[in-house]
């Protein structure tokens, strides 16, 4: 009976929030006329509103799991895998948001274009989408685990109401919808996850009997994982936020370079305070469960039997919200990649703006039903997320971040091209034969980290090659 009441509230509850996100989508359709206001709401977002969403965008269903298992494996060492995006985000926040809002560009393959031609355009367009479609199926991934074994419904009827709902309050309200929603979200996150860590605590003992069964090892912030591998994370961390579209196109949403620069300076401290939490629910669960709790599961373990019923529910909208925040992110996102990189671009140069609208709508639709696709034929997703993560951090992103910084390099596209192959081909094989530390329950140990040898050879390139190239191209001009 209990069981039953437990899941007759999980149901009211989503039934409720995914209400409120169809309502949201609804509310926000009058404001979009065009496909700027679609892939960057018009350019007229507000900080704390980019802040918000900047902040949610980080969190995702994979962190509040995946992390969790890495602080029961490795400790405090796994705030390094998603808090060093957060120093990045700080990072971007200074030196890389405010001159990309100046170029007016809506899509990170658009500057590419604009500096270097159509094939820059393209390859970039296909690094990105690498990465984000993967992280799009995951994250489908993700809710559907949950809500298959929460609520008893098939894969079938999981895929249909998660993409339904996603798709359709980003199909009617665009980037308005998404970031209004990111913002919701993340106080449900924020509610649901230092709910269970207090749960968690409680079950423990309090602090002090938590202290006296705590393995010292997991609270060495640079222990377990070891140095090599805690810096790869953090280097990690800062190349994928370097090029993470999804991310940076909330920058485009600002006001101004100055409402762009505060908000992702106040989102990146925000989330980077709160991805303490993923590793702490981890060291709690395995302090009270022992050592024989399977990592991955030491989220859910600890939310279900550290909880009653109707905390049980809130932290199920918890990581549901936590991912749907990011699938609707990378929806819009690819969907403007469809739209403006291809379509617009190379199709249909000619589209009148209502016609790209709706181009843009049908694309939402689009990507959704391919990351459906995507996910049933490769359900084990989370070593592809890395894979796409890598590639495109040790491609796109020094090349995107070099441009920006480093006048001298946009007139180096031959350059620019050869450091994105050879970047991503490296970073390809490397993680395809490198050698294996260790096998965590949710990620790779590596001898040496993929991201340490492909990221240093791409910076190596794009430095020697445009300083030969522009020196050519200035004695070919003198000729």
């Amino acid at each position: 009976m209990e069981g039953m009441q437990g899941a007759q509230l999980s149901w009211w509850l989503i039934g409720a929030y995914l209400a409120l996100m169809l309502g949201v989508g609804v509310w926000f359709r009058r404001r979009v006329r065009s496909v700027e206001d679609m892939a960057v709401a018009g350019r007229h977002s507000g900080v704390w509103l980019i802040a918000f969403s900047v902040a949610a965008t980080w969190i995702n269903g994979t962190t509040l799991i995946g992390i969790s298992a890495l602080g029961a494996d490795f400790g405090l060492d796994a705030y390094w895998s998603g808090g060093s995006f957060m120093l990045g985000t700080i990072w971007i926040a200074y030196f890389i948001i405010p001159r990309l809002w100046e170029t007016g560009v809506i899509t990170i393959p658009e500057l590419f274009g604009r500096c270097f031609g159509p094939r820059h355009r393209i390859v970039s367009l296909l690094l990105v989408i690498l990465r984000d479609m993967g992280v799009t199926a995951g994250t489908i991934g993700a809710l559907t685990l949950v809500t298959t074994a929460v609520l008893g419904i098939s894969v079938a009827e999981s895929l249909l109401l998660w993409l339904g709902v996603t798709s359709v309050y980003v199909f009617l309200g665009g980037m308005w919808a998404v970031m209004a929603t990111d913002a919701i979200q993340f106080f449900i996150i924020l509610a649901g996850s230092i709910s269970v860590l207090v749960a968690g605590l409680a079950a423990a003992g309090g602090l002090g009997e938590l202290s006296a069964g705590l393995d010292p090892a997991l609270i060495d912030i640079f222990g377990r994982a070891g140095v090599t591998q805690v810096v790869a994370w953090i280097v990690i961390g800062l190349a994928i936020t370097g090029a993470y579209q999804g991310l940076i196109q909330r920058g485009f949403a600002a006001k101004s370079a100055d409402v762009a620069r505060r908000g992702f300076l106040y989102g990146g401290v925000i989330a980077s305070i709160w991805y303490m939490t993923p590793p702490l629910i981890g060291i709690v669960a395995r302090t009270v469960y022992g050592p024989e709790l399977a990592a991955e599961d030491a989220f859910v373990t600890l939310a279900f039997g550290a909880a009653g019923n109707e905390l049980a529910s809130l932290v199920v909208v918890c990581v549901l919200a936590a991912s749907m925040s990011t699938l609707s992110s990378t929806i819009n996102t690819i969907a403007s990649n469809f739209t403006l990189d291809l379509y617009a671009r190379f199709i249909a140069p000619t589209a009148s703006a209502v016609r790209q609208l709706w181009v843009y709508r049908l694309n939402v639709l689009l990507v959704g039903a391919l990351a459906a696709l995507l996910y049933l034929a490769l359900p084990l997703l989370i070593e592809l997320f890395w894979i796409g993560g890598r590639i495109m951090g040790a491609s796109v992103a020094p090349a995107l971040v070099g441009i920006v910084l480093f006048p001298s390099l946009r007139h180096a596209p031959r350059t620019v091209m050869a450091a994105m192959l050879i970047g991503a081909a490296v970073q390809a094989v490397w993680q395809t034969f490198g050698a294996i530390r260790e096998v965590g329950s949710v990620v790779i140990i590596w001898e040496l980290d993929p991201i340490l040898v492909g990221l240093p050879l791409t910076v190596l390139i794009l430095w020697i090659g445009s300083r030969l190239e522009t020196r050519t191209g200035g004695r070919n001009a003198a000729a």
